[in-house]
């Protein structure tokens, strides 16, 4: 259970397309190996 977005314990996205959108939230392209 989270309240907001930012502090989720865990969190797992249903497909590498939507993880690839969700990262995007965290990091820059330049953060990303």
């Amino acid at each position: 259970f989270a309240t907001d977005i930012e502090k989720n314990v865990v969190h797992g996205s249903d497909s590498p397309e939507t993880a690839s959108f969700e990262i995007s939230y965290f990091f820059n392209r330049f953060e990303i190996i």
